[in-house]
């Protein structure tokens, strides 16, 4: 007994210290849950959670086999307080319990900058595909940055993600699933889901985030999905801020109606205006698009245009606007 009344000061002790977090109070000689990390624990939004850990101690000591039965979830896309209770049973019997308040934190953002007058950011949409390999080929013999919005489920091309990412193009997040505008905004649920699926692929084959996202089918689809928020599209860019990304639409799409190299190329070289800031919609799955690629920043370079790949510094495009 006065083993565990030296173990619950040194627990008191911690908890001061804020090396664990308080557990429930336990009655005399019960086993004692102490949770590792301070309370609340903080964790950033839009990240898997890992457990910080707990120790389960009891008058032997620390029990190194206690299994804990943990009851709560955290929704790591929506900023907010979640709770957590670690329970030890003895059968069916709680015998200890503790609670842990996990805090989502939202994630920083860095204040928008302008570019200068003459910048196009080219950005492709639907891949990786298998003329991603070319677009990048023409991107780099002309040292172009450009965006690619990738789809989470175009397995059979991720192997070229690290490639986009270490020649400095900016990798973002379109979906998961492109096949269904229904299913993908029907609530934020689908969607964020959908989202952090992608952003898990992102990190597994890069080792870092995607910071920029574009709704499949551009923000003016994505109504739909504010439509089913209490504040729309204030709260869904809200959402997607706490999570550190920004969505980004276009004000430039050359890409042929007829499907033709020629006729891509002469929308983009002939604009009504010159370009000011220009945020460039193509597809890497569009053949005739790609083909018409170097043409067209052939055509920039000459006309005196910059190129910059398109990041969360950038200025937002919605559509809506």
């Amino acid at each position: 007994m006065k083993l565990f009344k030296r173990l619950s000061l040194l627990l008191a002790a911690a908890l001061l210290l804020g090396v664990l977090a308080p557990g429930a109070a336990a009655e005399e000689g019960a086993p004692v849950i102490a949770l590792l990390g301070p309370d609340p624990f903080c964790w950033p939004c839009g990240v898997p959670f890992e457990e910080p850990g707990f120790q389960v101690w009891d008058e032997d000591g620390i029990r190194e086999d206690a299994e804990l039965r943990v009851v709560g979830d955290i929704t790591v896309w929506r900023a907010g307080d979640y709770t957590l209770r670690y329970e030890l049973t003895d059968g069916e019997a709680v015998i200890a319990s503790a609670e842990r308040t996990v805090r989502i934190v939202p994630q920083s953002l860095p204040e928008i900058v302008q570019p200068p007058k003459g910048t196009i950011c080219l950005s492709f949409d639907d891949g990786p595909c298998e003329d991603t390999a070319e677009v990048l080929d023409i991107l780099a013999k002309y040292d172009v940055k450009a965006c690619f919005f990738i789809v989470g489920n175009q397995t059979k091309y991720l192997n070229i993600l690290p490639r986009i990412a270490a020649e400095g193009h900016t990798i973002g997040i379109h979906c998961y699933d492109h096949r269904s505008y229904g299913m993908l905004y029907r609530d934020a649920e689908h969607y964020f889901s959908d989202l952090m699926h992608t952003q898990e692929i992102v990190r597994e084959y890069t080792g870092q985030s995607a910071h920029v996202v574009r709704f499949p089918g551009g923000s003016l689809t994505a109504g739909f999905l504010a439509g089913t928020l209490p504040g729309g599209y204030e709260e869904l860019y809200a959402m997607l801020a706490d999570l550190g990304m920004r969505e980004y639409d276009w004000n430039v799409q050359p890409e042929s109606g007829e499907k033709t190299v020629e006729g891509t190329i002469i929308a983009f070289t002939h604009p009504r205006a010159p370009y000011e800031y220009a945020v460039v919609l193509q597809h890497d799955v569009r053949r005739f698009s790609v083909k018409a690629l170097e043409r067209m920043i052939q055509w920039a370079l000459e006309e005196g245009y910059t190129f910059a790949a398109l990041d969360e510094s950038c200025p937002e495009i919605h559509l809506l606007e």
